[in-house]
C-alpha cells in the first residue's frame, strides 16, 4: 500500500469517526466512562486476589509454629509479581484505548466550536442534541434545505480539523 492510499484510508477513518461521534455522543461517552470503571474495579480485584496468592501456603507444626511448605517462596514471589504487572499493563492498555475515545468525543465538540458561527449553529442544532433536519430547520427558523447545504459545508470544515487534530493520530 502505498503513501497516497495510506492517507486516503486514514482521512476517510476520520470520517468515519467523526461522524459517529456527531450522532452517538452522549451514549458513547457514558459507556466508556462505565467501561473505564469497571475496568478498574476488576483490575484492583484481581490485584487483590494476586497479592493474596503471594503469600506462600504453610502448615501448622506440631508445636503450633507456621512451616513454610512450599519448596520455592521466592519463586511464588517472583510469579506472583510478574502476574501483577501482566495484569497491570493489560489494564492500563484497555483504559488507554477508552480513554483515547473519549478524547476524541472531547475533541469533536471542541472543534464544533472552532467552526464559525453558521457552521457552529448548524452542527449544534443537528447533533447536540441530535435532531432530525426537519426539526433542526425549525429551531433555526430556515429551510430544510439550507440547513442539509449548511451542515455539508461544516462537515466539510470539520473533517478538515479533525484530519489536522493529534486525538485522530492514531
Amino acid at each position: 500500500m502505498d503513501q497516497i492510499e495510506k492517507e486516503e484510508k486514514r482521512k476517510a477513518w476520520v470520517r468515519f469517526r467523526v461522524m459517529d461521534v456527531l450522532r452517538n455522543h452522549d451514549q458513547e461517552a457514558r459507556v466508556i466512562e462505565s467501561q473505564i470503571a469497571a475496568e478498574r474495579a476488576a483490575l484492583a480485584e484481581d490485584l487483590k486476589e494476586i497479592m493474596e496468592s503471594a503469600f506462600p501456603s504453610g502448615q501448622l507444626s506440631d508445636a503450633g509454629v507456621r512451616v513454610q511448605s512450599s519448596p520455592d517462596p521466592d519463586g511464588r514471589l517472583v510469579r506472583m509479581v510478574d502476574k501483577r504487572d501482566r495484569r497491570r499493563q493489560r489494564a492500563n492498555e484497555a483504559i488507554g484505548n477508552l480513554e483515547r475515545q473519549l478524547q476524541q468525543i472531547t475533541e469533536v465538540q471542541n472543534l464544533v466550536y472552532t467552526l464559525d458561527t453558521r457552521s457552529k449553529c448548524v452542527l449544534l442544532a443537528l447533533y447536540y442534541p441530535y435532531r432530525s433536519y426537519d426539526e433542526a430547520a425549525e429551531f433555526l427558523q430556515v429551510e430544510r434545505t439550507t440547513v442539509y447545504r449548511q451542515r455539508e459545508i461544516a462537515l466539510n470544515r470539520l473533517f478538515a480539523r479533525a484530519e489536522r487534530s493529534k486525538a485522530f493520530h492514531e
